[in-house]
């Protein structure tokens, strides 16, 4: 299914095995990844892509096992969630926009919220 004409290459997904935090063919692993998961947020149900129109959400591909923890590249260990559940997951605004300074005050509120909401489900549980 994702061989060599998705532009994704296996020798990538091993972290060690090119510079920097994401591989060369970055780019073809989220689009393999957003396609799989038919451009839905695996969290909350959110669409985009085809889907959505220009109104979808932000899209983003996270590692379930963080390569800090020894995760790879490899499709199997990600996963789509929108950019709010991303930034819940790991508890501040991720991805470029981050980056560049674009989230505002509701954003990081609702990155607050959705936060609080994991705690106070694991107490519960």
């Amino acid at each position: 299914m994702f061989g060599r004409r998705s532009g994704i290459n296996s020798k990538y997904d091993d972290p060690s095995s090119h510079d920097g935090k994401y591989p060369p063919d970055w780019d073809a692993r989220r689009k393999a990844v957003y396609e799989r998961d038919n451009y839905t947020c695996q969290e909350c149900g959110r669409r985009s892509g085809p889907h959505a129109g220009d109104g979808g959400a932000t899209l983003h591909a996270h590692h379930l096992t963080s390569l800090r923890d020894g995760g790879w590249h490899h499709l199997a260990n990600l996963v789509t969630v929108c950019q709010y559940c991303h930034d819940g997951i790991h508890g501040h605004p991720t991805g470029s926009q981050y980056d560049e300074g674009e989230h505002n005050a509701l954003r990081v509120l609702r990155v607050v919220g959705r936060v609080t909401l994991r705690i106070l489900r694991r107490v519960i549980r």
